[in-house]
């Protein structure tokens, strides 16, 4: 609507400045107002194509009359406004308005009234006519830029605005992430050793069957504690998701007790395990807590599924002062060769390294397989899940 109110008025005052022959007027206002519809897009090329206009006016003479140069001057005027606010190198716009101003103050010089004839050029005339026309101009470079000015405050704002949008995105995109890796760790670590346990058991079960229905229900019994077993803890980690804090369960003090449990499944599982303990365990962080007892499971899942036939698995934990310690070892074959996107080794190693922790794993020299961790207690541990 501006546009076309602009170039309205180019119309009507030209028709009406060239009042002695209103269809030059009309003629010029409609070429010109035509061109500069097109301002915003192309303000370059409007303005040279304005520049072009006036000065074939300039030489068009009807009756004894010219087009009022102050016409050309509105013209011109509107054609340097839009290159002053809307191109984007502003040095560009710069130079195109200084080459208007010369344009323009050769104009208003170079025409005088009619009867008296294209005058020479003289320099005092030029000067007169450059400080006219500058004037002039200096009144469009300033709302131009007034205008530009606040143009780019608000580009500046939106970028602003889409780039606080775009890091919230980014950071939340992050959070989930993270929080569906932390969910697959331990879902992992809950249903592969339940799991575990539970084919093994079901495989003898089927095989005893009618040969020892007494150790058949045993192991169906065992199937049934170990789903009730993984049920609670899925129940519990589905807690710990849900509330707002990063160590839901806070200070443990039940980790031998923890360690036992996780001992005694895998026995029941037919596999034979020591348990060694040094020190007596002290105050840590739940999620040290946590770390521990999953590095625990899902080493003796591994040496159920890995080790072979009847292995035997050592598990010596010793707790220091400031520190955890924790290494798994077994007679066996050995693991075989992680599969492509497994969680087991991958899992146990971020585990203890989100608490500042070490963790190494690898066959022994006389065989079967060692997993050790270390895991600092306190404020150790605190920084490192800071950092």
């Amino acid at each position: 609507m501006t546009d076309v109110i602009v170039s309205g008025t180019v119309a009507v005052v030209a028709t009406w400045w060239w009042h002695q022959f209103p269809w030059g007027g009309l003629l010029f206002g409609c070429l010109a107002g035509g061109v500069l519809m097109w301002r915003r897009h192309r303000p370059l090329p409007v303005l040279a194509a304005v520049m072009v206009l006036c000065a074939i006016a300039a030489v068009v003479q009807v009756h004894g009359t010219r087009l009022h140069v102050g016409m050309s001057l509105v013209t011109l005027g509107f054609a340097l406004y839009a290159v002053l606010v809307y191109v984007p190198n502003f040095l560009m716009a710069a130079g195109a308005g200084l080459a208007t101003l010369l344009f323009s103050a050769a104009l208003v010089m170079m025409r005088p009234p009619p009867w008296l004839g294209w005058r020479r050029f003289e320099l005092l005339d030029a000067l007169e006519a450059f400080g006219q026309v500058a004037a002039f101009s200096a009144v469009i470079w300033a709302a131009a830029l007034i205008v530009r000015l606040i143009q780019q405050q608000r580009t500046i704002a939106q970028e602003r605005r889409a780039g606080a949008k775009r890091d919230r995105m980014h950071l939340a995109q992050i959070a989930v992430a993270e929080e569906r890796t932390r969910i697959a760790r331990e879902l992992h670590d809950i249903v592969a050793h339940s799991l575990s346990v539970i084919v093994l058991h079901a495989n003898g079960a089927s095989y005893v069957l009618d040969q020892d229905p007494g150790e058949a229900r045993e192991a169906l019994q065992t199937i049934s504690m170990t789903g009730r077993d993984a049920l609670a803890e899925i129940q519990q980690l589905v807690e710990h998701l849900r509330s707002d804090a990063g160590d839901a369960g806070g200070p443990s003090q039940a980790v031998p007790e923890q360690i036992e449990t996780v001992v005694e499944r895998a026995r029941g599982a037919g596999l034979a395990v020591d348990l060694v303990v040094d020190g007596v365990a002290p105050a840590m962080p739940g999620g040290v807590a946590l770390a521990v007892t999953r590095i625990v499971q899902e080493s003796l899942t591994n040496t159920l599924k890995h080790a072979g036939r009847h292995p035997v698995a050592t598990v010596h934990v010793w707790y220091r002062p400031d520190a955890i310690e924790v290494e798994v070892e077994d007679d066996g074959r050995g693991a075989a060769p992680p599969r492509p996107g497994g969680f087991g080794l991958v899992g146990m190693r971020e585990r203890a390294q989100l608490y500042g922790g070490k963790f190494v794993a690898g066959p022994r020299a006389d065989g079967g397989w060692r997993v050790r961790a270390s895991i600092p207690i306190g404020g150790a541990a605190e920084r490192a899940v800071e950092v």
